[in-house]
């Protein structure tokens, strides 16, 4: 018994002193990753790009299915005047055809996986940007991420929340990127704008 009170005082002093060196080294602020992405500009402009690539990814998808469906309705209304082997043929063109169907889908959401890492990927380089200026600005020794589903910031008081203030400095930065000039186009060797060689 005296063993586990000498075990449970050394944890409580520990964390006693932990607490109090983290207190002299600096503050400790939480980022709301999701919420900056929804409600910055950079962050609905990636969401935009991701609902764009999505649509045309579906398009798609959705040109496969009504092929699909235009054979398997001629099929039906001609199935009692074709010959076996005829019908035969167009059954297994159908069947051809939807498995050429599921594999394009497959490839289809793949690629829209693919995307949606590269568009987030880039939005979070932003967002540690962002994070980090804030943190440098207003004295902040280490900034945590608050997961919406749980995660690594339990609790924190509402103080500790720099997610407003990480929206706006991103919304700062993406608007001064916006105000830089654009590089002109290079021009080829005979003095009109083209591609580089």
């Amino acid at each position: 018994m005296k063993r586990r009170c000498l075990i449970w005082g050394m944890v409580i002093a520990l964390m006693g002193w932990g607490s109090s060196a983290l207190a002299q080294e600096g503050k400790i602020g939480f980022v709301d990753a999701q919420a900056v992405l929804d409600r910055s500009k950079p962050g609905q402009a990636s969401k935009d790009v991701l609902e764009q690539y999505v649509k045309s990814r579906q398009q798609l998808i959705d040109t496969d299915e009504q092929e699909i469906q235009q054979l398997d309705n001629e099929l039906k209304k001609q199935s009692d005047v074709l010959s076996a082997d005829a019908k035969k043929a167009k059954q297994e063109a159908l069947q051809e055809k939807y498995a050429k169907y599921q594999k394009r889908s497959m490839e289809l959401t793949k690629e829209v996986q693919d995307r949606r890492t590269e568009v987030l990927k880039e939005f979070n380089r932003k967002l540690v940007q962002a994070v980090q200026q804030v943190a440098e600005r207003d004295g902040y020794t280490m900034v945590l991420d608050k997961e919406t589903e749980g995660g690594v910031v339990l609790f924190a008081k509402e103080s500790m929340n720099l997610t407003d203030s990480v929206v706006k400095e991103l919304d700062r930065i993406a608007a001064s990127e916006e105000s830089l000039p654009k590089p002109a186009a290079k021009s080829n060797k005979n003095g009109s704008p083209g591609k580089a060689p």
